[in-house]
This record gives structure tokens, sequence and C-alpha cells, in this order.
């Protein structure tokens, strides 16, 4: 955790410098909050003062914060104002940003500080300096928290201010500290007058504070007590010293043995040493040896069998866990599939939506799978320790000399010259293996001792902004006004392929390795030539994978606007509009059989022929009718002259006996006649007229 926060000091000198802007804002916010409720104070009696007070007073208080996050007084605050110092976290600043906000937003609690009283825009001025405020507040905590160190204690405005350079700043600063206080002598303190017992406490705690383990004496030379190479009598030397003699007693004052009477001080004749090495060796390091070997083997394979017996048990209580709802699940997907299947409307062309989702997939699939290719021009240049056969501990120099004899005009470019900047160390070479040439020489921000700068560098413009593009690709293609509703049912599915993309993606670089599949010699730099590198290969392989799932959402699209797979039944809406459609279209096709025959009548009725000639016919028809009804008893007597005869020739013609025995055989079935299909074609006739108008 503690290298994590340390690689995160780079990009927190951006992110905290950016979040110290949007607190002046806001801090600029709350004092145009503050004057707007000074100048709305309704003086309903004379204690609106005491109100406007408390308004001035928060504005007061927000030009000291103001001061504060401005790298102005920093000296005064360090020594009078310590919560607000350099060597303070953002807390205090999160705990006024607070109150400030809970404050601002409670006067709008009162009648005169309401949207109508104050208008909408001071309401507004109003309501976002306290929610800011309070937003603020919660950043600035967790920020203290996630940026603050606590070995070497680094402060997250350290951080703020110094960057990656924060922890080497605080760390020559103690040192300083504590270089100043060993070279304090005793002699420049005041004298103290304490109780004996507590004044030595006191003596021994002030001395172990000032100088630690200082001043360390070092015995001289033993001097010889006897003749030349005679060391049985060594004598220790005499140290009139008297903080050596000091150092050389326990707390009890009990001296500490001299190290010239140890045995080891003493002469040792060569064959009893190896006489003495041997039996050692033979009769306790040999069996031991063999005893531990055989301890490990044991406890080797106890441990294999552990493992063996956990794996399985492992797998048994997940099949029995996730056994039930698999087996449900898969059954409900292969009665649905099945459904489905069985129920699907036949096949039909693809919709003019889908055509178009399907002509925009196919471009882009063709261009995706263009970038894919390695000799294509827009393709990343292979990496110059591959292009070079060189390995990572191999000299600049020789590496960038190379580098000219592959070139065209044996010349470096503006680029290789940039990026020979860069390239020295190996730390920076897998840098530049792992994100490419643009990340090393174009990162302004970027420094070898936080790894994460680079990364962040890398994942805004070579991961995050292809995948925005991607995402905008499926959220084009599934757009309902462009393609219709047959590609934007498949639209929050596509998002979330195109997100867990995105997620892979952003795994994928957080745990690559530059030397991906190299020997341990080659991650060490001392043998070669280098791999392609992480960048080269994702570069290439990220379009690609592009292309294939956008193959993958094409082919699903044609599947089920063509309904020849994941046919889905209609909604309750869906079929309403329907219904809906289909009603209106019968209306449609009723009124304009009613107009036709509106048509049909103005034109009858206006033309005297034809008006005499349907009215013949409807007396005719009347007259005919009732004579059929009442069997012609009755038949004439009401009617004119040309009217009876015509009647009268229909009613003979119907009751001649031909006539009867014909009609009489037809109705039995012997007339050659199939009545059951005269039935039909009448019905069908009634239907064809009427049409629409149920």
């Amino acid at each position: 955790m503690g290298k994590l926060k340390e690689s995160l000091a780079g990009p927190g000198y951006v992110i905290l410098n950016t979040i110290r802007a949007i607190n002046i804002i806001v801090f600029l916010d709350i004092i145009a909050s503050c004057v707007v409720m000074e100048v709305k104070i309704h003086m309903l009696n004379g204690f609106f003062f005491f109100q406007a007070v408390t308004h001035a007073v928060m504005a007061l208080i927000t030009i000291i914060l103001i001061i504060t996050e401005l790298p102005l007084f920093r000296n005064y605050f360090n020594r009078n104002w310590p919560l607000f110092g350099d060597e303070a976290g953002f807390l205090g600043l999160a705990a006024a940003m607070m109150i400030l906000g809970v404050a601002v937003l409670g006067n709008l609690n009162t009648k005169e500080m309401s949207q109508d009283s104050l208008g909408l825009a001071f309401w507004r001025i109003v309501i976002s300096a306290g929610i800011l405020a309070m937003v603020m507040s919660v950043m600035n905590a967790v920020a203290t928290i996630i940026f603050s160190h606590r070995e070497p204690r680094v402060s997250a405005r350290q951080v703020r201010i110094y960057g990656a350079g924060a922890k080497d700043q605080v760390i020559s600063r103690t040192n300083s500290q504590r270089s100043l206080q060993l070279g304090i002598k005793r002699e420049e303190y005041p004298p103290t007058y304490t109780p004996e017992p507590q004044r030595e406490n006191a003596l021994k705690r002030a001395t172990k504070r000032l100088t630690g383990r200082f001043p360390i004496k070092i015995s001289g030379p033993m001097r010889m007590g006897g003749n030349d190479g005679d060391t049985t009598h060594l004598q220790p030397p005499v140290h009139d010293d008297a903080a050596s003699s000091h150092y050389s007693r326990n707390s009890e004052g009990v001296p500490f043995p001299e190290e010239a009477y140890h045995p080891a001080m003493r002469q040792m004749n060569a064959a009893n040493m190896v006489y003495s090495a041997l039996c050692f060796q033979v009769c306790v390091l040999y069996p031991w040896h063999h005893r531990l070997d055989d301890e490990f083997n044991k406890l080797k394979a106890e441990h294999l069998r552990l493992l063996q017996e956990s794996e399985e048990n492992r797998l048994q209580s997940l099949l029995i866990f996730f056994g039930p709802v698999i087996l449900r699940r898969g059954v409900a997907a292969y009665r649905y599939l099945n459904a489905s299947i069985t129920s699907r409307p036949p096949p039909r062309p693809v919709p003019w939506g889908a055509e178009r989702a399907l002509n925009f997939l196919f471009i882009v699939i063709c261009l995706y799978l263009f970038l894919s290719f390695p000799f294509q021009p827009y393709a990343p240049e292979r990496n110059v320790l591959n292009l070079t056969k060189s390995h990572l501990s191999t000299s600049t120099d020789l590496l960038f000399n190379r580098l000219a004899r592959v070139r065209s005009d044996e010349l470096l470019t503006v680029a290789d010259e940039r990026l020979k900047e860069h390239l020295t160390s190996v730390s920076a070479r897998k840098i530049y293996l792992a994100y490419g040439p643009d990340t090393v020489s174009n990162c302004e921000f970027c420094s070898t001792n936080s790894l994460y700068s680079y990364l962040i560098f890398y994942l805004s413009f070579h991961v995050v902004l292809p995948h925005l593009i991607h995402m905008m690709v499926l959220l084009i293609s599934t757009s309902e006004p462009l393609t219709g509703p047959e590609c934007s049912r498949w639209r929050g599915k596509f998002t979330l392929v195109g997100l867990f993309l995105c997620a892979v993606d952003l795994f994928c670089v957080f745990t690559q390795d530059a030397l991906n599949g190299a020997s341990a010699l080659e991650k060490a730099g001392k043998s070669g030539p280098v791999g392609y590198g992480f960048y080269y290969i994702s570069t290439l392989a990220r379009p690609f994978v592009f292309g294939v799932v956008d193959m993958i959402c094409a082919g699903v699209i044609y599947l089920s606007s063509t309904n020849r797979f994941f046919f889905a039944q209609p909604s309750s809406v869906e079929q309403l509009d329907q219904g809906m459609s289909a009603a209106q279209k019968m209306l449609q096709a009723a009124k304009a059989k009613f107009h036709a025959a509106n048509v049909y009548r103005n034109t009858v009725v206006r033309d005297k022929s034809l008006k005499q000639r349907d009215d013949l016919y409807w007396q005719t028809m009347a007259v005919l009718e009732d004579r059929t009804r009442t069997g012609g008893t009755n038949a004439g007597i009401n009617s004119g002259s040309s009217t009876d005869t015509d009647s009268t020739v229909m009613n003979n013609i119907w009751e001649e006996p031909e006539v009867v025995q014909a009609m009489s055989r037809t109705l039995a079935g012997h007339g050659g006649v199939d009545l059951a299909q005269l039935g039909m074609n009448a019905q069908q006739f009634v239907r064809d007229a009427t049409e629409g108008l149920e």
C-alpha cells in the first residue's frame, strides 16, 4: 500500500492542484452567495444587524481559506496555524468547507431567501455554493487519505507542492533537522535543577534524544602482557574517557566483560581447528542436513496431498452450490430456445433500418481490419531494441548508432533524437516497450519514479479514446431514429459488450509485462534480442478485436431483423400500435368506399335518364319482392299499368311449372349446382363488399 501511495505522488500533483483550483472557485461562489444574502436581508426588526454580521463573517472566513490555498504567507501558517500548514492535510479545510456549505444551505429555509424572493439566478448562486462546498469537502477528505504517507510522514499538501519529489524533500528536511540536533552541545542548554532520580532520568532522555547512539568509543589496540607472540596475557586498553566508562556499563553499573578474554581471541592449533571442523560437520551438520531433507520431503508430500484434497473439496462444494442454479438456467435456456425456434415467424427481407446499420458496420469492420495489419501505413513501428537486435542493457550510443544504420539515410530522425534523451536506463526502456514512444517522449509530467504517471498518459490516448470511438460506433448502429426498432433492441446489450471489452483491455494494461514470454536473462537485460513488446502487440490487436466484435454484432442484427433467430415476441405497446395501425387502415378503406358510393349516388341523381332508370329498377324490385312474399294474390292493386304488366310477367315466370321444377331439383341437389360452393361465393362477395366495415 505504501508503494502504491508513493507511485500516486506524481499524478497527485496534478489532481491536487486541480482540486485546489476548484476549491478557490467554490470559495468565490460562497463569497458571492454571502453578498447576495447580505443584500437581500429583510429588515423586520433591529436584529437584522446580527444576521448581516453573520454573512460578513462567513465571507471573511472564506477569504482566509482562499489565502490558505494560495502560496502566500506559508511560514506564518506553518508557525501559527499548523492545521493549514504544509505538514497538515486537508481535513481542517474539509471541515471548514462542510460547515460553510451547511450554513449557506441553512439560510434557504427562510422566506426571504426562497426562490420567489431571491429570483432564480440569485437562488442558484446560493444553492450551488452550498452543494459545491459540501461535495468538495468530501473530496478534500478523500484526497488527504489517498495522497498522505505515514512513513516517511508526507502530507497531502506536500504532495501538492512537490509532487513526486515530496518524499525526498521531507527526508532531506528531516536529515537537516537531525544534523542540527546532533551538532548542539550540552553546554549550550541552560542548567536545570530537578530531584536526583528524576534529574538522572531526564539527563538520559535528553542525551538519547540529542545524541542518539553518539559518541561511539572504539577501544584501542590491546597490549601484550608477556613476550612477543604470547597471547595468553592480553591486556585490555585503558580508557580514561568518562564517556567510554559510562557506555561500558549497564543500567545497574555492572561493567561488561572485555573482548580480550573471549575464547575466540586466543590462539588455537591448526590441526585442532581442522579436526574440530570435521567432527562438527560429520557428527552434527551431516545428520542434521539429512534429517531436514527428510522432514522437508514429508512436508512437501503432505502439502501436495492437502492441496489436492482441497481442490477436490472446492470443486465439489462449487458443484453443490452452483449445480442446481446452472441446471435450472440451462433447462430454461433450452426451453426458451426451442420455443423461439418453433414459434418464430417466417423469414423476411432485411428492413431498411437494419440494412443501413449493416452497411455502416461493414465499413467500420473493414476499417478496423485494415488498421490491424502490421504493414499498413499507420501501423506502429517496431521498437528500436527489436529493430536493432539489441537487449535492454545495450548502451544508448551503441543502440542509436545501430538504429541510424537501419534508417534509409543512415541519419536519426527528430523523433529518434527525442527518444534518445529518454532511453537512458533499463526502467525507461521497459516503459518504452510497454507504453510506446509517444508516451515516453511527449509526457511532460511523467517521471521514472512514478510509473503510474506514464500509465495515466497512455490510458487517456491509447486505450480510453479508442474504446470511446468503438462505443460511439455501437451506439450509432443501434440508434432507433437511424436504424429502426430492429436494431435499437440490442442497444443495451451492445453497450455492455463494449464496456466489457474496455474492462478487459484495462486489466491487460494494468497486469501487462513489457517482456511477456521472455526468459529471466532477457528480463534482466543480459541477453537479447528483445521481442515486439506489449505496446506493439496491443496496438495491432485492439482494432482486430473491435472488428471481430462488430462482425458478431452485425450477424446478430441480421439474424434478428430477418426473423431467422433471436426473435422476440412483440410487447404490449407494440401490439397496441399494430392494432391501432390496422384499425386506421380499415377506417380509411371504409371511408374510401363510402366516398365512392356517395360519388355514384350523386352521379345518378344529377342525370335525368339515369335517375328514371334507377327509380324504375327499384320500383320493379320492390313489387317483385312483394309479389314473391304474398304469392301474387294482391299483386298490382295499387300499381300503375306498366308496373302491373312487368310484375305480372315476372310473377308468371316464377310460377311456371318448368321453373318450379328446376328450382325444386336445384334445392334438392339434383340440378348440377353446387350449393355449398355457391354459398361460399356469396359469403366471399359479402366479405369483399363490406371489408373494413366490421
